[in-house]
Formats: structure tokens, sequence, C-alpha cells
């Protein structure tokens, strides 16, 4: 410090290798920056959070003063600098050293930063063979690399990264550097310029474990799982992959995949692989074609990778077998949705599937619904029995589901009573006609028992409402009504 800035009476800052190292890491850039104006101006100043208050903003001044002092200036100043306040600075640990050594690799010579780096002073190394430093499991490659470098010309060089021991017995890494000079005639030597590179090697090892890690999980889990690159080509793939897909590193996914996928199911699978190459994240579903095992189902969920500025690096796909899973689902679906004993949809899916109609964004015609109620069909239970009845049911389901237009579905809303919902009906009179179709059909459904043929009779009543308006409870309510004005006038006309 130049003896009249001393004078000024500003408290001096001891210790600091920079005056970066008073300040948190977030003002680093800007700090430099600032720096870099008063080379180029004479001064600048910036605002700054100190490490030793950092909620209590600083100011921070440079003042080129080398054409009187030879030097730079560096000033901080700040409401929140107390005087009891210390502004403790960074202790910068240094990260190389200077080592020089004789033809046999005796220390004659060793930087002082060689104490902050592995705990000796450099006169306890004096007069010590550098390879007791080094970790018995790298002695060999010292040792290596030491003959190495002597069959090199003079004034050359040779690298090697070796592990060594801090004098608390901790392993440090050192990238050693060694020039050849033992042919100088006035002073052989061997001069090592050792850099600390821990922390790559620590950064390494992490890199290292977390692929070792992944690996490891990818043989484990029940799941077949690939990585591609960019080009979609296979970079990585654990063994039920390889089965699965039979396929191998450097293969095409895509052609791999789809070879053996079905066909409907490709054009879906095919859009997947190529959206995930350019960052669209999917989950698919499709048939995949099993060798000796049939068709399975396969649910393929597709990531994106990508680098630090977004760019598409790859993809991980991993493919689950979830054949059991869709037939239980299927299984359930249609349990929740079919009567067991006809086959026809039950009260809620009947109900659900003309609300559907009603309510469909396909504009269409119009929609019927027609409801039929079996004539008499108790004295089928009480004479032939519960069998015969639910086998007249059963026939009776049959004849008005083939019956009923395409678009249509039969429903089992009570113990005889089946409604018809049918979508695209013009009027009330194409509804009368696919009502005395379903009529016509029942005929059909004739049931041998006992030496006796049962043929059922149904009292039918019509509903219709053009597309856009009704209700699903009052068209409902509508051919229900009308089924049993039928059934009274029918009974009326027996009695």
């Amino acid at each position: 410090m130049p003896r009249e800035v001393a004078d000024l009476g500003l408290r001096p800052i001891d210790g600091a290798s920079s005056m970066l190292g008073l300040i948190i890491t977030d003002d680093h850039r800007l700090v430099i920056e600032t720096w870099s104006e008063a080379v180029t101006d004479g001064a600048a100043s910036c605002t700054v959070h100190l490490t030793a208050a950092p909620d209590s903003p600083a100011r921070m001044h440079f003042v080129d003063a080398t054409h009187r002092f030879g030097v730079h200036l560096g000033v901080i100043t700040g409401s929140g600098l107390e005087a009891d306040l210390t502004l403790h600075p960074e202790l910068v640990r240094p990260r190389m050293v200077t080592m020089v050594k004789n033809p046999t690799s005796v220390v004659t010579e060793v930087g002082p930063e060689i104490l902050p780096l592995l705990g000796w002073d450099p006169a306890e190394l004096v007069g010590q063979r550098t390879l007791e430093l080094v970790h018995p499991d790298d002695q060999q490659r010292a040792i290596a690399g030491w003959m190495d470098m002597l069959g090199t010309p003079n004034g050359s060089a040779r690298r090697v990264r070796l592990r060594h021991l801090h004098r608390d017995g901790h392993t440090v890494w050192f990238e050693v550097t060694n020039h050849n000079h033992l042919a100088d005639p006035h002073d052989p030597r061997v001069v090592a310029e050792m850099l600390d590179i821990s922390d790559e090697m620590a950064a390494q090892e992490a890199v290292r474990a977390a692929e070792q890690l992944m690996r490891r999980l990818t043989e484990t889990i029940p799941l077949a799982i690939l990585q591609v690159g960019h080009d979609g080509r296979i970079t990585f793939l654990n063994e039920r992959a390889a089965r699965q897909v039979k396929a191998q590193i450097g293969g095409d996914l895509t052609e791999a995949l789809l070879d053996l996928t079905e066909p409907v199911d490709r054009p879906r699978v095919g859009e997947a692989l190529a959206g995930v190459l350019t960052g669209t994240d999917t989950d698919v579903e499709y048939g995949h074609r099993e060798p000796g095992a049939g068709t399975r189902r396969i649910r393929a969920n597709l990531r994106a990778l990508t680098d630090g500025t977004g760019a598409v690096t790859g993809a991980i796909i991993c493919l689950a077998d979830v054949t059991e899973e869709v037939l239980l689902r299927e299984r359930l679906w249609r349990q929740a949705t079919f009567d067991a004993l006809t086959g026809c949809h039950n009260r809620a899916a009947t109900m659900a599937a003309l609300d559907d109609a009603l309510g469909s964004a396909d504009r269409h015609a119009g929609t019927a619904v027609i409801f039929l109620d079996l004539n008499s069909f108790k004295p089928v239970n009480d004479r032939y029995g519960h069998a015969a009845g639910d086998l007249l049911l059963s026939q009776v389901a049959t004849s008005l589901r083939g019956a009923v237009p395409a678009a249509g579905i039969v429903g089992r809303v009570g113990g005889d009573e089946f409604v018809a919902v049918c979508r695209d009906v013009t009027s009330r009179e194409h509804a009368d006609r696919i009502g005395a179709d379903l009529l016509a059909a029942l005929s059909t459904a004739r049931v041998r028992v006992a030496g006796t043929t049962l043929v059922p009779h149904a009292s039918l009543g019509v509903a219709w409402s053009a597309y856009g308006e009704g209700n699903p409870d009052e068209l409902m309510a509508q051919a229900d009504a009308a089924m049993y004005a039928v059934k009274r006038s029918v009974f009326a006309a027996v009695r």
C-alpha cells in the first residue's frame, strides 16, 4: 500500500488475493466488467455485496494510480461498513506447484504452494524422492512416465496423471508435466509442473458412478430401455430391450421397432419416434408381434434428451409389456358396459349411448329410442324354469342386435325390457320402420323347450328427436310411455 494512501486514515484490507475474494459469487462478473472499465478509462465503480455483510450493499471503486504509485487502488465504501466489521477474504487454494528434481527424481526445490496443496513444508520435501508422495497404486505408472520422459530430447515434456498422498492421508490428483532439462551442462534437472485436477477427477468419477448406476438400474427394472442419438441410432440398450426389439447398438431404432409393430399401429409409433427427436415427449401404446408368443401390447414412454442450449441430442425410450393390464382393462370395461346374460349394453351404458347420440359433435339427422317389453314372459319362467327364460332372453338379444341399424345399440334395461338407441334417424316415420324391423326380428328368436317352441312377442314404443334437441331422460320416458300404451291396448283386446 503506498504510504501516501495509508496516511489518509482508510482501513487497509489484508490477506485478499484479489477484490473478488471479498464479495459474493453472484457479483464476480460485475466486478470483472468494472475492473475492465477502470483499466480503460482510469476509474470505475459498482454496487456489490460483501461476503462479510451480504445484506448490506456496498460500493467498490477502482482507481488507476499507476502514473504516481505504479498500482491500481481498490476502495470499498458503504453505510454498512461498521468499524468492527472484518472483511475476511476468501482463501484461494492454489492449483499448481512447481517442483525441481535431479536425475534420480529427488526433490531439490519446490514452491511454497506445496503446503496448502499437500500439507508439506517445502523444506521437508527437499532431499526426498517424489515416488514416496505417490499413491502406491499409481507408483508403477509414475515410474513408467519418468522412464518415458528420460528417453525424450532435452527440453521435451511428458505428462502423467497420478494420485498423491496429502500429509493427513487423503488423496490429491495431480497432472504432472515433467520437463526434461537433464542435458543442461550447468544445471541438469527435471522441472515438474504439478496441476491439481482433483475437482476434474471427482467430476469424472461422479459421471462414471452415475453411468454405472444407470446401467445397473436398467438391468434390474422390468422394462426395456433404449437410448438413441439425435439421428435415431441406438447408443444404449439393456438386455431386455435387446431381446424384445431384436436390435443392437448402432442400429436404427425406428426400423427395428416398426418391423415388429402391428401394421395398424405403425403410423402412430413412427410419428412418436420422429416427434421425440424434435423435442416432443410422447406416450404411445401399440401391438408388438412377439415371435412364439403372439401379439403383445406395449406401452412406450419416449422422452427427449437436450443439451444446455435446449437442442435435442437424443431420446430415452422405455418399453413396458402391458398385455395383462390391457386384458384386465378390457374385461373391466366389458363388465361395466355389457349385460352378462345377453351381451347387450346395460342400463348405464345404454343411457350413456343415448346421451352421446343427442350431444354428439358429429351432426346427424336425429335420434330414435325404441322400447321393447316382452309379453307374458313371467309364465315362461314359471312353467319352464329360469334357464329356459334366460335362453329366450339371449335369443331375443341376438335377434335385436342383428336387426338394429349399424349405428345403433341394443340395451337390456330391465328383466325383460330392451331398448334400441339409433342415431342418424331422419324422422319419426323412419324410427317407426326401425321398430317394425325389430318386431319382425323377434320371430326368429325361437326356443325349443320340453317339446314346445317358444316364440317371443313384445310391446314396442318409439320416441324420436331431431339432432340438437331432446333430453335423454325425457326421450326414454316417451318411448317407455308409448310402449305401455301399446301393452295396455294388447291386454284390453285379449280381455
